[in-house]
C-alpha cells in the first residue's frame, strides 16, 4: 500500500519534504522517503490496526519482500534529507576505522585480564 498525503508529515529537520513515519520491529521510530524507491532496503506496509510499519531487508536472513510491502528509503540519510550536517571527509594518512594495522608477533603472549 502507498501512502496517502493524509498519512504524511513534514521533515522535523524542515527540509520542506515530506516523510512517512513507521515503527520498526522493535518499536524504534523511522522516517522513510514519502514515494517508494526500488533502492530502498526498508520494506514498508500497513499492518492488521493500520498502522504502518517497517523491517530492513540487510542481512542474509531477511525474508523476501512480500506483495503487500513497498521498498522505501530512510530519510535521514545522506541524500535523505538535505539538512543533514555533512560527515567530515576521512583526514589524509589515517587508516579507516575498519582496518586494523599488521603488528608482527613479539613471541610472548598476552596476559589474560
Amino acid at each position: 500500500m502507498i501512502p496517502t498525503r493524509h498519512d504524511l508529515q513534514p521533515c522535523p529537520a524542515r527540509c520542506g519534504q515530506q516523510i512517512l513515519w513507521t515503527r520498526t520491529a522493535h518499536g524504534a521510530r523511522l522516517a522513510v522517503e514519502a514515494k517508494p524507491d526500488p533502492t530502498g532496503n526498508q520494506a514498508v506496509m500497513k499492518d492488521s490496526l493500520q498502522r504502518w510499519v517497517s523491517r530492513s531487508m540487510d542481512g542474509a536472513e531477511a525474508p523476501d519482500l512480500h506483495r503487500v510491502e513497498h521498498l522505501f528509503r530512510p530519510h535521514f540519510i545522506k541524500g535523505g534529507c538535505p539538512k543533514l550536517r555533512p560527515v567530515q571527509p576521512e583526514l589524509p594518512g589515517l587508516l579507516p576505522a575498519n582496518v586494523v594495522p599488521f603488528r608482527p608477533p613479539t613471541g610472548r603472549r598476552r596476559a589474560r585480564r
